[in-house]
């Protein structure tokens, strides 16, 4: 259940983060974020409703420090990930931004007591390296023997901690509520953040320069909530160190979105940098 789960999510992340990369070059990213969210907040607003007797909610209000923290890191997380698809190639910032598994495993490992073997060890020095091949201008290096970091790198880093640290807590919350309720209200919570942030910087819902792809928005909100609600199914009852990893290989399915539709070019140190992160992912699950 747990690595079908995991594969699903992947599917369904890979694909929302493809699409939320045309719209967030449309609209930005804060309106991207709000509008996707309320989208998906909505599918899962039919389906509670629908199963509403079927739900037990004494244990909600003890997880609800838990999920506002969750809400908050995850904000943080997709605002700086969407703001580096707007200016930066998909195939660079997706795999950097699906290295949250990585930080997820990790903390399983310490906080869980879950332990890894030789190989998972191996795929996280994969993971690393291939990071930094991503995250580099190989030409520069050699020739000016200097590193800088190639334009969406930090916004990758910033969603990867943001992600990883938040799922790691989700998953308590998940075995204690169930795979629907930790999601649903998580998502609730950063409803409220993005509508405050609107408000509070006076920015619009609505884009005054261009139409709301509406229909675009609804399949980025579908599409993400069903990949949160795979992966909670999975860490219900698997390990998060091995769901995890798993889910978090939807850079390659971003990435060959992105080759087919938006044409983009891959250097040979970016093909090797993808391969070794997507190796590394596959490892550390197995």
């Amino acid at each position: 259940m747990g690595i079908t789960a995991g594969l699903l999510s992947m599917t369904f992340w890979g694909t929302a983060i493809f699409l939320a990369a045309l719209a967030s070059r449309r609209l930005g990213n804060v309106l991207t974020l709000f509008w996707m969210q309320l989208f998906g907040f909505l599918v899962g607003s039919f389906f509670f409703l629908i199963n509403f007797g079927s739900f037990t909610f004494t244990a909600v209000t003890r997880n609800i420090p838990l999920l506002i923290v969750v809400a908050i890191l995850q904000a943080i997380a997709y605002l700086a990930f969407y703001k580096g698809l707007e200016k930066a190639q998909v195939s660079l910032v997706s795999p950097i931004g699906a290295t949250w598994g990585l930080i997820t495993a990790v903390l399983g490992v310490i906080f869980f007591k879950e332990l890894l073997s030789i190989t998972q060890l191996l795929a996280i020095g994969l993971i690393v390296t291939g990071i930094v091949l991503l995250s580099i201008n190989i030409q520069e290096l050699i020739s000016l023997k200097r590193v800088n970091l190639l334009v969406g790198v930090k916004e990758g880093i910033v969603a990867m901690l943001g992600w990883g640290i938040s799922l790691f807590l989700l998953v308590p919350a998940t075995k204690d509520l169930g795979w629907f309720l930790p999601a649903f209200i998580f998502r609730f919570f950063v409803l409220l953040l993005m509508t405050g942030f609107i408000v509070l910087s006076k920015k619009t819902f609505v884009p005054v320069s261009t139409k709301l792809p509406t229909l675009l928005l609804l399949l980025i909100g579908v599409f993400d909530i069903g990949g949160f609600f795979s992966y909670s199914i999975g860490v219900a009852g698997s390990n998060s160190s091995i769901v995890a990893p798993i889910s978090s290989a939807f850079a390659l399915v971003t990435v060959l979105l992105a080759r087919i539709f938006l044409k983009e070019k891959l250097e040979v140190n970016k093909i090797v940098g993808i391969s070794a992160i997507v190796g590394g992912l596959i490892l550390i699950s197995s």
